[in-house]
């Protein structure tokens, strides 16, 4: 299919026939695959019949990409020698594509074997009917398409083929200058082939793509990358301050990780700011943060933005975000050209219809989001600097995991494809596509530059539109039996609960996550999406998770402590690989366990328990009124310190007990009074820490004496 709104790109699927690729691929491995089979009936003595079914299964496998039996390797790997090293199970993810009825050219931001997903370019002049695409001959090329990073400077706009964009006031957006693009074709046409949705595909370079082994000393880089490998990266061992004191001191980061940010869908109704979650708004201050916090060294620190969403109102909040927050013209943004309201959130893999409009707008984000990587390592390795990315958001990647199943599954039924795929889970091969992103990130090696890529991936839940509370009601007690067709992990949490003796109530479950087992599409898509976040955590290098009902409740940030953690630093070598910034671990301490128990008491305790753990209680509130800030506020490492240093020593107790809550008028004029207050009378340990990140045990007393004095004198 092919669309021209606003010059945006459409999408293909090609089939890739293997008799095109390698002229004795097929054959051979059909000859290994009967030659296993014989073997198999003299050990087993089955039917013809029976052997011929199961060639036809294990020939579903190799095409699907699962692991094929080791006579199949040894003979496909014969003819792949015979035949110039090209073999049909590769990866052609980012090759270009090339379509001989007209200029149309693409991108392969999908390959699951035979089937390639192509991304089109905005259709040029002498091809403006659809027509001139469908059914035509198209080949692949052995190059990867890629983009010149060095003609891409802070204050960019650009889509992912580097074509600088202008944002119109209604969020659509428009080309102006040159791209910096290439997309060499190079295709070799062969014998045509047999297309689906109306697409031939008639074959395929016969050369396997090679990227060079130094990749730092060219200007040039392909969108579609590698991950890093082990030999190329070294530990992760300096800190990333966000400038927000609840991510820094509860869920560190590293410069080289990847971090997750979990969060509800946002709601852009006027009458619930400040009540939601702000996933975005929480990221806009901290590249503020990180921007104004670094402005002044020679850090050589780089900001990258991928927007994926093709909803204009999204598109223009970002903008308009990221100019209040006088950071636009310091970033690289790299924004989807799709015109049109965000599909791609809802809808599972066996949904009857496949949206085009679904497919075009997934595969453009999957394309923006690997550009903003490639801009990103691009910095890394040729500057040895530091390089921050937010990809905003992962949803849409797994809309277009979802349109390839769809695919697959109209052309070559259920049985052929992964179960897992089709019930929304992850299989081995969609723990791969995702790992592609999640994996970019890295923290190169000296012999790399030693420069950093850290990535921070947003994922966004759909919202709970049932109300909180019964109304006074008694809640319903589901059986155990009730959650037969979830998933094995929710099902051993369902036993845990009940050995505990735990009623299964929709609040007892909602409160660990747990999805309600109710057959609508709303509670369906909502078990889905949290299924999907459990695979991608188990991806990814921490997750920062945003509670919508905190938000409500006024916390600032929503970050919810027990269900956001950081991995890096955790285990036996955490003396030289930590994400968090030392002058904060010897501040904070024990912080993370002792907060969580004191948020433990609130949330299990009786009002009579409540009482007799007043202490612990109150620490919670100091620690909170510490971490309050508001999503456009910026704090400096040292603000960090001295606010959570005084929590810690009990000084913000007299606030409390004043009123002075977090979210208070009343604790935010004592918290700034506080900061300004040692910022004066403390200067030097406040230089001390934004150059070093570091506070010694003399610099740690003398912060404690100006907190103290500061609070003797009435305050």
């Amino acid at each position: 299919d092919s669309d021209n709104n606003g010059g945006a790109a459409s999408f293909a699927v090609v089939k890739v026939c293997e008799d095109d690729l390698l002229p004795n691929s097929a054959y051979a491995v059909a000859k290994a695959m009967a030659t296993a089979d014989a073997a198999t009936k003299k050990e087993k003595d089955v039917t013809n019949e029976e052997d011929e079914e199961e060639e036809k299964v294990e020939l579903a496998s190799a095409l699907f990409g699962k692991p094929m039996p080791q006579a199949v390797k040894q003979s496909t790997a014969t003819a792949a020698k015979k035949n110039g090293g090209v073999v049909a199970d590769g990866d052609f993810t980012g090759r270009t594509v090339s379509f001989a009825n007209s200029n149309q050219k693409g991108m392969v931001v999908a390959h699951r074997h035979p089937i390639v997903f192509v991304l089109l370019e905005n259709t040029p002049t002498g091809a403006q009917n659809e027509q001139d695409v469908k059914g035509s001959k198209c080949s692949i090329s052995h190059k990867l398409v890629s983009i010149d990073p060095s003609a891409i400077p802070p204050g960019s706009i650009v889509d992912y083929l580097g074509n600088s964009l202008a944002v119109l006031n209604d969020g659509s957006v428009s080309r102006s200058l040159p791209k910096a693009a290439t997309s060499a074709a190079g295709g070799v046409d062969l014998e045509s082939g047999m297309g689906i949705g109306g697409i031939t595909a008639d074959g395929i370079s016969l050369t396997v793509s090679t990227l060079d082994e130094d990749d730092s000393t060219t200007t040039s880089r392909p969108i579609f990358m590698p991950i890093p490998k082990i030999s190329e990266i070294g530990l992760i061992d300096s800190p990333l301050v966000s400038g927000i004191t609840a991510i820094d001191a509860l869920t560190p980061i590293g410069k080289g990780q990847n971090m997750l940010v979990i969060g509800n869908a946002e709601n852009d109704d006027a009458t619930t700011v400040g009540r939601t979650t702000n996933k975005r708004g929480w990221m806009v201050n901290f590249l503020r943060n990180v921007i104004e916090n670094n402005r002044n060294d020679d850090s050589k620190m780089r900001c990258f933005y991928g927007l994926t969403s093709g909803d204009g109102n999204v598109r223009s909040n970002l903008m308009d975000q990221l100019k209040e927050a006088g950071i636009q013209e310091d970033i690289v943004t790299i924004l989807s050209t799709r015109n049109h309201g965000e599909e791609g959130e809802g809808g599972t893999a066996s949904s009857a219809t496949i949206s085009t409009e679904k497919a075009m707008t997934s595969a453009e984000a999957v394309a923006v989001a690997a550009t903003t990587c490639s801009i990103a390592e691009h910095h890394a390795l040729t500057t040895g600097g530091d390089s921050i990315v937010f990809i905003d958001d992962l949803n849409l990647h797994k809309s277009l995991w979802d349109v390839t199943t769809q695919y697959l599954v109209q052309v070559y039924g259920e049985d052929a494809v992964v179960t897992a795929d089709l019930q929304g889970s992850g299989s081995s091969e969609m723990r791969g596509y995702f790992s592609g992103l999640i994996q970019r990130s890295a923290r190169f090696n000296l012999k790399k530059g030693g420069g950093s890529v850290t990535l921070i991936l947003l994922s966004t839940l759909p919202g709970d539109e049932e109300a909180d509370g019964n109304n006074g009601e008694e809640e319903p007690t589901f059986d155990p039996s009730d959650f037969e067709n979830m998933p094995e992990k929710i099902k051993a949490r369902i036993s845990m609960l009940v050995k505990a003796k735990v009623p299964l109530t929709p609040t007892n479950l909602k409160k660990i996550q747990i999805p309600l087992p109710s057959t609508s599409d709303a509670e369906n898509a909502k078990r889905l999406a949290l299924q999907h976040v459990e695979d991608l955590i188990s991806m990814s290098d921490g997750q920062i998770w945003l509670d919508d009902a905190l938000a409500k409740a006024g916390r600032s940030p929503p970050l919810d402590p027990s269900r956001s953690i950081t991995r890096v630093g955790v285990g036996a070598d955490t003396v030289s690989c930590r994400a968090d910034a030392p002058a904060l671990r010897s501040v904070v301490g024990s912080l993370r366990f002792e907060f969580q128990q004191a948020m433990d008491v609130m949330d299990t305790a009786t009002a009579s328990a409540i009482v007799g753990n007043q202490k612990q209680v109150q620490r919670r509130d100091a620690f909170l009124l510490a971490m309050h800030q508001e999503s456009n506020e910026r704090r400096k490492l040292s603000h960090e310190c001295i606010a959570l240093l005084a929590a810690s020593r009990g000084h913000l107790d007299a606030v409390l007990a004043e009123g002075g809550l977090a979210g208070t008028d009343q604790g935010k004029e004592a918290i700034d009074g506080l900061i300004e207050f040692v910022e004066s009378n403390a200067s030097g340990v406040v230089t001390e820490i934004e150059s070093t990140l570091d506070l010694s045990d003399d610099g740690k007393s003398q912060l404690e004496d100006a907190i103290a004095s500061y609070f003797s004198n009435g305050n």
